[in-house]
């Protein structure tokens, strides 16, 4: 991974995580694709949790106290399984691009249990964790929400993610700028003059 220090706020999960208002807006912009149906599908990823497949490794590094005496202590690492896809170029040569799988539910994520030999844990995070450790992952693509399921896998590229970043950065900007002017009371300057002149 580039950046080793990339903090993600996900946790290990068997917690019950309910995306069923996702799933439906894939199958409604599944039966008609336009950018309100689209709009659907993004917002309702916004606010899920989903779960990442992980290996934990144990591995033991040097850390020095506050009296500078230094021991080994258990550090305890994840790294994100990744699936693979086959496509051809431009040019029409074979190549592979990696995704990172993301699950809307346990059950979702029990199709993947069945392809791999790998002993997994399931990270609970949200979309913006996903979607951070995604842009600081050089050899990925993205990342493909339920892989193994054919009704609503839904991949999104780093493109996409970089289009979602920089709407919600816009947005904020617009709301940011709109409560200031508020507060600022730039109201515009009305001054009401008296015709009663005598």
């Amino acid at each position: 991974m580039a950046n080793q220090n990339l903090q993600i706020s996900g946790k290990v999960s068997n917690e019950k995580i309910d995306n069923g208002a996702l799933i439906n807006a894939i199958a409604d912009m599944r039966k008609e694709f336009n950018p309100d149906t689209q709009n659907k599908v993004i917002n309702q990823a916004l606010r899920s949790t989903f779960l990442v497949p992980a290996v934990l490794e144990k591995n033991q590094e040097l850390v020095a106290d506050e009296n500078n005496h230094v021991q080994f202590q258990d550090k305890q690492t994840a790294k994100f399984l990744l699936v693979n896809k086959n496509v051809k170029d431009k040019e029409g040569n074979q190549k592979t691009i990696s995704f990172f799988p993301v699950f809307t539910s346990k059950d979702a994520m029990d199709a993947m249990a069945k392809t791999t030999e790998q002993k997994f844990v399931p990270f609970a995070m949200k979309f913006s964790d996903i979607a951070n450790l995604t842009e600081n992952t050089p050899n990925v693509e993205g990342f493909v929400l339920d892989p193994f399921t054919k009704e609503h896998n839904l991949p999104f590229t780093k493109p996409m993610l970089e289009s979602i970043k920089q709407t919600l950065i816009k947005f904020r900007q617009e709301k940011e700028a709109a409560a200031k002017a508020a507060a600022e009371g730039s109201a515009p300057d009305i001054t009401v003059s008296s015709s009663d002149e005598k």
